[in-house]
């Protein structure tokens, strides 16, 4: 069969079966010795005659022709035949056409070529001018005054759909189509590179314009409001369009479904050089569509020149510092455009992107914000923003401040604050629940990072757009995030059809996993633990109810020690030291330490069973391409900080078996310093590398340790309940179904004990390997005997045997054990932890924060099903 597919493409370069007949297909003439063949590529594979290439491509004047010239086919074009292309009827005679010929470079969807062409010159002239005859023809003129170059609309939509999908730029999909018209440049092809740059700039301007409506306004195009070509999310509310009559009125468990909810970052990507020449070159659409209009934004920052960053955040300061004074970066402006975008549907909002000039300040985020959430008629509105706990601080005090035709009035809309799900994690642990977006009623199971899927959009173009001018960034941002909304729009049938379909499902399950958790616990206790929460809600200044008090008392955190490094590394900075490859050492390592975490997940689904199901070796497999790809930018920061490790890599790489499959993600050998010889991590590591990574060390033991506590005390209240005690013979347990799903509640929480036993011991180890046994004396082995509560050992195997068939509804205390079984595991005698009454209190807290956890998750869930049947 490959014989064959490659003998009939082959027979393409002949002439086939077109002597056969001996005359032309078209208008039946006998070949002669004088009969030229020839062949059109956009007509079909027949040949004709000369006679007939001509009539024919009276109306075709773009097609692609060749000649045979007795051994092969040779390219030729209907203007070196003899072809003129009459302009400004249409397709029909003009009775009396211009006298002179013009020669026109075309640039149509795959080649550019020389045609001739005559203008209208009859009455029909005398109503429209030479562009007009151009423009209806379907040929974009490269200019105003006498063109001598045009595109094809074809060629135009095909590059905009091109660019806009695929990242292709001007100068490859030029670069292409000169290569189709002479693969082998033996002719002068035409460069008119820069032209079609402003042709494609100028049609993809109109084209978004089109779509706007602005065709059936009744003024023109400088009518044009802000914001008004912007494509808005179809499925957000917007009063007069998609919302019901009395929306406004409805009872308060119900206002959530007529929320906003907008999520906002900084994109230190999407940066730009700084050029002199910014006034020639203008934006097409400034202010109309998603960018803010240039000069009353310029206006208003004049006043905060001096305005500082918003944030002292670890994530920020990092990524700002790396723009500021990596290498090569003094040439670019802090043009880092953040959008507000919605953050259920992931379409930016009209007026929603603005450049930075110096980090993340006041003044651009507010004016920014505010200018995207203008004439919007939401009373609910949630933002979402990664230094939200920040930014909220005096807002409406900075809103006093803002251009008139920017003040919100709060007293009409409420409005709420929250942290992205993954950004939380660079917050104190207060800070996280005190402003998660699951623990905020109202948003379901939004996770407020699709800003960062919508950046991951307009990253590829980044590249690109550092080297335009101005307005030419501008536009082509704009023309990027349009097709962005239009395809995210289209896809909401399908999208939210299948988000509710697991929405549903996970809403039963989170329904039924909090049943469970719900029904050991006194109605008593619930109403006080309720109360404390309703409390916070309403006043947030309340303690938390998420929050175990006490359980950082073993010093600082993982996160504290990661802040305080950030800290010496900006000291040392400023003294003179110097970053390389724009990421710093803690960062490097913070990266290390998640990649060591993430090898585990997959290694953790796969523990518990031997054989998997398909949809479980699909997440398994998911996860470990998501390790991959995190770990090939990792390894290119290790190669400058830690030169030991590439020899270690090289060295294991010389020695595996090469027909053996490469290792899985939980396989591969980070080689951190910890895991290196001393003589290693002492000549080939980065100085004070081994010392940071020894105090991130401490910190992960610390964290593991109070994690432990919390996941042993919620284990212990389970056992309690649905164990047997010498008192009654109660039962809570009773069927099958109940004790399945009571043995799945218990093996859940177990897993999770495991998974944190397991980080503190390899990050014990690794301290160990660090500082030596004597230097981490107060971080003890943990042994699998250790991870009990205090009164747990003896009925822990009982309460599990007897879990599907006795129990209590009523709530039971723990088993009386024997004196010689009091002994406390080492675990709860760290931080003055060995206090019984201390003990007691951080059980009932413990148990009171897992029950506030299931219960949020379950009305979050409720939340997005509501949502999305709205």
């Amino acid at each position: 069969m490959k014989q064959f597919f490659f003998d009939e493409t082959v027979r393409h370069n002949g002439l086939g079966d077109a002597l056969d007949e001996n005359k032309c297909p078209c208008c039946q003439r006998v070949h002669s010795r004088q009969f030229r063949h020839f062949r059109c590529a956009d007509c079909g594979v027949f040949v004709q005659c000369l006679e007939c290439v001509r009539s024919r491509h009276s109306l075709s004047p773009l097609h692609r022709v060749k000649e045979w010239n007795g051994t092969f086919w040779v390219n030729t074009t209907l203007t070196k035949l003899g072809c003129v292309y009459q302009l400004g009827h249409g397709g029909h005679t003009c009775p009396r056409p211009a006298r002179t010929t013009h020669n026109m470079v075309v640039m149509d969807t795959e080649v550019i070529q020389t045609v001739n062409y005559r203008y209208c010159g009859c009455d029909k002239a005398d109503r429209s001018n030479n562009l007009e005859q151009l423009m209806r023809n379907g040929w974009y003129p490269a200019t105003t005054v006498d063109p001598e170059t045009c595109a094809t609309f074809g060629a135009l939509e095909t590059f905009r759909t091109l660019n806009v999908v695929g990242n292709i730029n001007v100068h490859d999909f030029v670069g292409a189509m000169e290569r189709q018209t002479d693969p082998c440049q033996v002719e002068t092809v035409p460069d008119r590179y820069k032209a079609f740059g402003r042709m494609s700039r100028q049609y993809s301007f109109l084209k978004r314009m089109k779509h706007a409506g602005r065709a059936h306004d009744n003024g023109l195009l400088a009518s044009t409001q802000n914001g008004e070509c912007a494509v808005l999310c179809w499925t957000c509310p917007h009063d007069g369009k998609n919302l019901p009559e009395g929306w406004r009125d409805v009872a308060p468990e119900f206002q959530f479904l007529y929320m906003l909810l907008l999520a906002m970052d900084a994109n230190f990507r999407l940066k730009n050089r700084l050029r002199a020449n910014e006034r020639d070159d203008p934006p097409l659409a400034d202010g109309w569509g998603y960018i803010v209009e240039d000069a009353p934004y310029k206006e208003h920052l004049r006043s905060y020149v001096a305005e500082k960053d918003v944030s002292g955040h670890m994530m920020l300061s990092a990524a700002v510092t790396n723009i500021e004074h990596g290498i090569g970066e003094h040439m670019y402006c802090l043009r880092c455009p953040p959008p507000v975008v919605c953050a259920r549907h992931e379409l930016v909002r009209p007026q929603g992107i603005g450049d930075l000039q110096k980090g993340e300040r006041y003044a651009n985020m507010d004016y920014i914000a505010f200018s995207a959430i203008l004439g919007i008629t939401a009373m609910f509105l949630a933002i979402s923003y990664d230094i939200a706990c920040q930014w909220q601080i005096h807002l409406p005090e900075r809103l006093e401040k803002m251009p008139e035709h920017l003040q919100l009035d709060l007293a009409l809309i409420t409005l709420l604050f929250a942290l992205p799900v993954w950004h939380a994690s660079a917050h104190e642990e207060s800070c996280q629940n005190q402003n998660s977006l699951t623990y905020l009623e109202g948003v379901g199971r939004t996770d407020g990072e699709g800003i960062e899927r919508t950046w991951s959009v307009l990253n590829p173009i980044a590249w690109a757009t550092k080297e335009m001018a101005k307005g030419a960034r501008a536009d082509a941002i704009e023309d990027k995030i349009d097709h962005h909304n239009f395809e995210k729009n289209i896809a909401q049938g399908n999208t939210l059809a299948r988000k509710l379909i697991v929405a549903i499902d996970e809403r039963d399950r989170q329904v039924e996993a909090f049943k469970e958790v719900d029904r050991t616990l006194r109605s008593e206790v619930k109403k006080e633990w309720q109360a404390k929460i309703d409390a916070w809600r309403v006043d947030r200044s309340q303690p938390n109810p998420y929050l175990i008090a006490g359980g950082r008392d073993g010093g600082p955190s993982e996160a504290a020690i990661r802040l305080t490094l950030t800290k010496d590394e900006a000291e040392e900075a400023a003294t003179g030291g110097a970053k390389l490859h724009g990421s710093s050492l803690t960062s490097f390592l913070v990266a290390g330490l998640q990649l060591e975490e993430a090898q585990y997940v997959p290694l953790n689904s796969l523990h518990p069973v031997v054989l998997l199901a398909p949809d479980q070796q699909q997440r398994v497999q998911e996860m470990r391409i998501a390790f991959f790809s995190k770990l090939g930018r990792w390894r290119k920061l290790q190669a400058v900080y830690m030169s030991a490790a590439v020899r270690e890599l090289e060295e294991a790489e010389d020695v595996r078996d090469p027909d053996l499959p490469p290792p899985v993600a939980e396989e591969v050998k980070l080689y951190l310093p910890s895991r290196l010889r001393q003589a290693d991590r002492e000549e080939g590591c980065r100085k004070g590398l081994p010392a940071m990574e020894a105090k991130l060390r401490e910190g992960q033991c610390r964290d593991s340790i109070s994690a432990l506590r919390s996941r042993l005390h919620a284990k212990r209240h389970l056992l309690n309940y649905h164990g047997s005690t010498l008192q009654t013979r109660r039962f809570s347990v009773v069927g099958q179904r109940a004790a399945t799903r009571a043995y799945t509640l218990m093996e859940r929480i177990g897993e999770r004990v495991d998974a944190v036993s397991g980080k503190y011991r390899r990050a014990r180890g690794a301290l160990i390997a660090l500082r030596g046994a004597a230097a981490c004396e107060s971080y003890r082995e943990l042994r699998p005997s250790d991870v009990q509560l205090d009164e747990e050992r003896e009925v822990d195997a009982k309460a599990r045997k007897k879990l599907g068939s006795i129990g209590s509804k009523y709530r039971r205390q723990g088993p009386a054990l024997s004196s010689k079984n009091k002994t406390f595991s080492w675990i709860w005698t760290v931080s003055h932890w060995i206090l019984h009454v201390r003990r007691r209190l951080t059980r009932a807290t413990a148990v009171r924060v897992e029950w506030l956890k299931a219960k949020a998750r379950k009305e979050r869930w409720e939340e997005e099903v509501e949502l999305h049947l709205i």
